[in-house]
C-alpha cells in the first residue's frame, strides 16, 4: 500500500472546499435570519457566491446543507441551551432564571426551531436532532427542580417534569408570541406564574 504523503495540492483543495462549504452554511444562516425559512437554492447560491453545481458538489442533498446549517446554528447557540446556576438557589429564584432562559434561547434559535419540527415529520435527521434536545432540557428541568422532584413519589416525578417542559416549550412560546400577541416580558410573567404554582404544589 502506497503510504506516501498526499500532494500539498490535495491539501489545498480540500481548504477551499471547506471554506466553500461554510460559505454555505453561512450563507443559509443569514437567509433563515432574515426570513427565508428555508431558502431557495437560488437564494442559496447567490448569497454564497456559488454556482448550482458547486452547491451539489459540497452537499448531496439539500435536506444535507440544511441539517448541517440547522445544527451549526445550534452549536453557535449551544450557550443558550445551558440554566445558569442550574440547581442554586431559592425556588422563586430557579424560577426567574429557568423561564428567562427558555426565552432567551427560543428568541435566538425561533427560525431554525420551526423548520426543524416541521421536517421532524419526514426526515430522521431532523427528528432525531428534535428528540435529543428535548431529552437535554428534560434532564435540566430533572437537576434545576431537584427539590420539587424529591419532594414527589417517584411515580409523580416524570409527570412534573413534562408539565415544566411542556408548558415552558418551544411550541409554548411560539403559540404565545404568535397567536396570542404576547411579548417576551408577557411570557415571562405568564411562564413564572404557573412555575412557582407548579413548584409550591408538584403533587
Amino acid at each position: 500500500m502506497n503510504s506516501e504523503p498526499k500532494p500539498k495540492m490535495t491539501d489545498g483543495r480540500r481548504a477551499r472546499r471547506d471554506r466553500g462549504r461554510l460559505a454555505v452554511i453561512e450563507a443559509v444562516i443569514a437567509l433563515f435570519q432574515e426570513g427565508s425559512a428555508p431558502p431557495t437554492p437560488q437564494q442559496m447560491t447567490e448569497r454564497a457566491g456559488v454556482s448550482s453545481a458547486t452547491l451539489f458538489r459540497y452537499f448531496d442533498t439539500l435536506d444535507d446543507l440544511l441539517h448541517e446549517a440547522t445544527a451549526a446554528y445550534f452549536d453557535r447557540f449551544g450557550g443558550l441551551f445551558e440554566i445558569p446556576g442550574i440547581g442554586t438557589g431559592t425556588p422563586d429564584e430557579r424560577v426567574r432564571r429557568y423561564a428567562d432562559s427558555r426565552i432567551a434561547l427560543y428568541e435566538a434559535i425561533a427560525p431554525f426551531a420551526r423548520y426543524g419540527r416541521a421536517r421532524a415529520f419526514d426526515h430522521p435527521h431532523f427528528a432525531a436532532t428534535l428528540h435529543r434536545a428535548r431529552g437535554r432540557m428534560a434532564e435540566q428541568v430533572r437537576d434545576h427542580f431537584g427539590g420539587e422532584l424529591a419532594a414527589l413519589a417517584p411515580r409523580r416525578r416524570e409527570g412534573f417534569v413534562a408539565a415544566v417542559c411542556t408548558l415552558t416549550s418551544f411550541e409554548s412560546w411560539d403559540q404565545l408570541t404568535h397567536d396570542f400577541s404576547c411579548t417576551s416580558d408577557d411570557i415571562r410573567i405568564v411562564w413564572r406564574r404557573a412555575l412557582t404554582a407548579l413548584c409550591a404544589s408538584p403533587s
